[in-house]
């Protein structure tokens, strides 16, 4: 899980929401700072993640740090992953949780669900 996350780091990294909707797979939901949203068409995820890019340009996004904090296998081809997060911002930093359902699928894994949250780096 480590390598998906190093990915999915440097993928927000350059704020590419294409790069980033790769990895997860449809359907899937995501509970953030919008709301709790599902997906079922590549198109609507690419935008989510427009606008979040967006967002963190106007909030000058630098780079993301992140600490897996707990996994907790669900399956031959499910995990569940908690992750600590930091965001460097400008001259301040954020830091929250994100609980990620991942899949396994053609040897490669994919986040089905992503539930953020209040938490310390």
């Amino acid at each position: 899980m480590e390598e998906f996350f190093k990915k999915y780091t440097e993928a927000f990294d350059a704020l590419n929401s294409e790069a980033i909707a790769n990895l997860y797979r449809l359907p899937c939901a995501i509970s953030d700072a919008d709301g709790t949203l599902t997906f079922t068409e590549r198109s609507a995820l690419i935008k989510k993640f427009a606008l979040n890019c967006e967002s963190m340009r106007n909030f000058s996004y630098q780079s993301a740090q992140f600490k897996i904090m707990q996994e907790q296998t669900l399956g031959q081809d499910k995990v569940a992953v908690t992750v600590a997060w930091r965001v460097n911002a400008g001259n301040s930093n954020i830091d929250f949780h994100t609980l990620y359902v991942c899949h396994f699928i053609d040897n490669k894994w994919f986040i089905f669900s992503a539930n953020v949250y209040q938490g310390s780096f």
